[in-house]
């Protein structure tokens, strides 16, 4: 609970303070960094980091500068400049990574960010009741002229005032200007005087001008009453400098206590201040929000608010109205210019200046200036850059404070902190995280389960200072922990990150989770992820999030949510449907898909398995999908929910398929008619097949003429009893085995034709009826061994050797049916139940390439047989895929007819093998 709390104070304090931080990153904001704590750059030397902005005429960035360019004077002494980087913010590529799918399904700190730190900032007690609202009007325009990835924070100081974080939130920020109103006050006095008189009164002891006043205000008096009058004067001249004095220090003490929020935020950021004007005794009050703001990396955008002449809250004009907007100017001006900003001075609602704002801030030059020893004693030190062309102008700071090194390490909490309380991700530990909300089963909260992928692939357990802080739409934390926790890779997949899982319970409602994590070496990873926590309890009808992962090959899986979670072969799925009526819930119909995208057809496609849930509003949703027949890569699992016939959701969810995929052997032999038939006893016993093997048994027995003709005519018992009276023993266990099998007695069956069979096996018949007897029994390789041993090298009838191979099918034994059925097939090429059994034993021993002419001679017969056109175009791609073969135009056309000619529910899969082989 203290770390937690501890976590609270940090980023409330940010919060308060930090309504003015910013991201700008801007072209014409490129300010001179003050680092504090060591060079930015190493190249061999010590490099002081400068960040500077230069515009053309039109206030456009200027490109294409190198280090030659730049003249830089440190205390008057030039400078090298070892290296001139050119930032530039893409406002398109922010905009087209918002609109990728995958952002909303996941949030990474892998790519850079191509947002800007964005503060706008009112100084409460410089503007007069209502003077802001125009302007905040332009300025919530500007918000939507800026890119997806830009975070705006909103303050108004000095407190109270409106205050909210970084967000992207930008009806928030409006909603936030609208409550400015302004706080300064005109000076109510008995006396018309002045600001710049009462300063030269009361500060300066300036006779002539408490002369020129005292004559104004105390006409036509003499003797005590202008004394009282001239002493009423100096009193109210003190007051209205000590009103002002005091506003100016607390305006001063509010923005520099935002500019030390700003300062444990990295990256360079912009401040758009908006006042009507600051009056200083000296530009050295101004040294401290300087300093602070270099060290912040802040560069400060006056905008000076024009004060109208005509204001009906001032009784009078006063005396000395160019004087004191003077002194408000020079304050203003004094500031932007010190923390290389800009003073724009508006008039109206300040629109053209925002837009000018907005392009200004897309790039700036980061300088890379040889340091030297004395630069590094904690003290201000004047810095000058030029740019050697013509009609440019050089934005950067006065100075920079560069402080000693420091040898104390800060622990991994405080570390963690930081990233926590930065508005974007911080990327020094690679990290990707994403949410999942499904309802609380004691409540009618949400149940927020975060996923994070942490470090790069690989590597064994390690521990991690692991954080997170989840923050309500008004920036308050509602939850969060800190902990050591040793991480490691799932399912110990060599080529999948650590994960990491954790849960919260929270109110329904939109939230911020930001989560951070430390290594053993100190290198920080952060990430903040938006949450949508919908309420799901009490809703007519309602979807909890899809989880999928990997569901291994156990007959009760249980999958693993993750960010991108790796599959070997089998997809799970998972989801909770919820609805006030369980009528309702009822009628819904859940199928399973994978599909390359979003949006794409469905490469795969399988029902769900919907059961009551903990109550009655509630369902449980699974299923398990074979991935098996996809190649290795990137894929989309779907959820689609039906209600009537009516698409009521679809849920996506991404996944990486690791498994070997298609490129195991076997895969595609579900896909292979009759390769795994169950065994049907009455085959045995039609009458061709009974006539063929009797007419075997009259070749065997030539003098055996009453029993067969018993045996033909199904009077099997009796041919046995004749058999045996005949003296021939073997052809009696033969009939009289027959006699058992036909009537389903399999165990005297089988005692009577091993008796027949003979161990060589060399009675064909009486062993073709054994292997039945032991196949009707589930015996599928005492059936094998029995058939293949009788069988030999000699032309037997086509329905031993697929019973043969069926059986061993049935076993997980293709290469036995391949060794049996390839001679058969040799002999007999048109006999489709053979070459059935054939292609279906190649592919199940990934001998595909073996297997394409025995699924082309088929097709040639069958042109339109689905199972073997897939079978075919699958056996294709892998031959082509295992060995990197560029298909010549006449197979791939032959494919492409294949393709056209399947019309089963695996067209979008075939026409994606179709795509890689002709795009190899």
């Amino acid at each position: 609970m203290k770390k937690l709390l501890a976590i609270a104070l940090v980023l409330a304090a940010a919060a308060v303070s930090l309504a003015g931080q910013t991201q700008t990153q801007t072209q014409t904001e490129t300010q001179t960094q003050t680092p504090v704590q060591g060079p930015t750059f190493r190249t061999g030397v010590d490099l002081i980091a400068v960040d500077v902005a230069v515009v053309d005429g039109k206030s456009q960035p200027v490109e294409n500068l190198l280090p030659p360019d730049f003249v830089v004077k440190i205390d008057g002494v030039q400078r090298r400049v070892v290296s001139a980087e050119h930032v530039k913010i893409d406002v398109e590529a922010a905009r087209r990574e918002a609109a990728d799918p995958f952002q909303t399904l996941y949030t990474t700190n892998l790519k850079p960010s191509n947002g800007r730190q964005i503060v706008i900032a009112v100084d409460q007690l410089g503007i007069r009741f209502g003077g802001a609202r125009p302007l905040l009007a332009s300025a919530s325009k500007f918000l939507d002229r800026l890119s997806p990835a830009d975070r705006v924070a909103f303050v108004a100081f000095p407190e109270p005032g409106v205050q909210v974080a970084f967000t992207d939130d930008h009806l928030r920020l409006k909603r936030g200007m609208e409550r400015v109103v302004g706080r300064q006050s005109p000076f109510a006095g008995k006396f018309n005087i002045g600001l710049y008189e009462a300063i030269a009164i009361s500060e300066k002891a300036d006779s002539r001008v408490f002369a020129e006043v005292v004559l104004r205000e105390c006409p036509r008096m003499s003797g005590f009453a202008r004394e009282q009058c001239e002493r009423d004067v100096v009193s109210e001249s003190s007051n209205e400098v000590r009103d002002v004095r005091q506003n100016t220090t607390d305006s001063l003490r509010g923005l520099y206590d935002l500019m030390l929020a700003l300062s444990v935020i990295e990256g360079p950021k912009t401040l758009i201040l908006l006042s009507e004007g600051l009056i200083l005794d000296t530009p050295s009050e101004l040294d401290g929000v300087i300093r602070a703001a270099a060290m912040a990396r802040v560069t400060i955008n006056v905008l000076l608010m024009d004060v109208p002449r005509d204001d009906i809250t001032v009784a009078q004009l006063g005396p000395t109205v160019t004087e004191d907007r003077d002194m408000q100017v020079s304050g203003l001006a004094d500031l932007a210019g010190g923390s290389r900003g800009s003073l724009y001075y508006i008039v109206g609602t300040g629109e053209a200046i925002f837009e000018r704002l907005a392009g200004e801030m897309l790039a700036y030059y980061m300088l890379g200036v040889e340091q030297s020893p004395g630069d590094r004693d904690g003290r201000p030190h004047r810095i000058d850059v030029e740019v050697q062309r013509r009609n440019v102008t050089v934005r950067s700071r006065r100075a920079f404070v560069l402080s000693g090194p420091t040898t104390t390490r800060r622990n991994a909490e405080e570390t963690l902190l930081d990233a926590l309380k930065s508005p974007f991700g911080v990327a020094e530990v690679p990290l990707r995280v994403t949410t999942f909300t499904q309802k609380d089963p004691a409540s009618d909260k949400a149940r927020i389960v975060f996923a994070a992928e942490v470090g790069q692939p690989g590597g064994e357990p390690e521990e991690f200072t692991v954080g997170y802080v989840l923050l309500d739409s008004e920036g308050t934390v509602v939850a969060g922990n800190v902990d050591k926790r040793v991480l490691s890779v799932p399912n110990g997949v060599a080529n999948a990150p650590r994960d990491y899982l954790g849960e919260v319970v929270v109110e329904p409602g939109n939230y911020a989770l930001r989560f951070g994590v430390v290594d053993s070496s100190g290198r920080r990873g952060g990430v903040i992820r938006e949450v949508n926590a919908w309420k799901l309890g009490g809703e007519e009808f309602a979807l909890g999030d899809l989880l999928i992962g990997d569901a291994g090959t156990g007959a009760e899986p249980r999958i693993r949510p993750g960010v991108e979670p790796r599959v070997q072969d089998n997809l799970g799925a998972f989801l909770e449907l919820y609805s006030t009526s369980p009528g309702l819930l009822d009628k819904s119909k859940v199928e399973f898909e994978i599909a390359d995208d979003q949006d794409g057809p469905a490469l795969i496609t399988g029902p769900a398995q919907v059961a009551a849930g903990a109550q009655p509003t509630q369902r449980t949703v699974q299923g398990v999908l074979s991935a098996s027949l996809l190649p290795p890569g990137r894929y989309m699992a779907r959820a689609r929910i039906t209600r009537d016939g009516n698409v009521a959701g679809v849920l996506v969810r991404p996944f990486i398929l690791d498994g070997q995929g298609v490129t195991a052997a076997g895969a595609a032999s579900p896909f292979m008619r009759g390769s795994v038939a169950k065994f049907d006893s009455r085959i045995a016993m039609t009458p061709q097949v009974v006539r063929t093997l009797l007419d075997s048994v009259e070749k065997r027995f030539p003098d055996m003429k009453g029993p067969l003709e018993e045996a033909r005519a199904g009077r099997y018992g009796t041919a046995a009893v004749e058999a045996l009276v005949g003296g021939d023993q073997a052809a009696a266990a033969f009939f009289k085995g027959l006699d058992w099998y036909s009537k389903g007695q399999l165990n005297q069956a089988v005692t009577q034709l091993e008796l027949a069979a003979g161990p060589r096996r060399d009675f064909f018949a009486a062993a073709f009826y054994l292997g039945a007897t032991f196949a009707a029994a589930g015996r599928d390789r005492d059936a094998a061994g029995v058939w293949q041993m009788a069988i030999g090298n000699e032309a037997r009838p086509q329905l031993a050797y697929t019973l043969l191979a069926d059986a061993r099918l049935r076993d997980g034994q293709p290469a036995s049916v391949i060794d049996v059925l390839k001679p058969a097939y040799e002999r007999t090429p048109a006999d489709d139940e053979i070459a059935h059994r054939l292609m279906a034993a190649y592919l199940m021993m990934g001998r595909y390439q073996e297997a394409l002419p025995v699924l082309d001679g088929y097709l040639s017969r069958h042109p339109t047989d689905e199972v073997v056109l897939f079978a075919a175009v699958f056996a294709q791609y892998q031959v082509a895929t295992r060995e990197r073969l560029v298909l010549p135009a006449a197979d791939l056309t032959k494919l492409a007819r294949y393709v056209r000619a399947y019309q089963g529910p695996y067209q979008t899969l075939l026409a994606k093998y179709l795509q890689l082989m002709r795009g190899r």
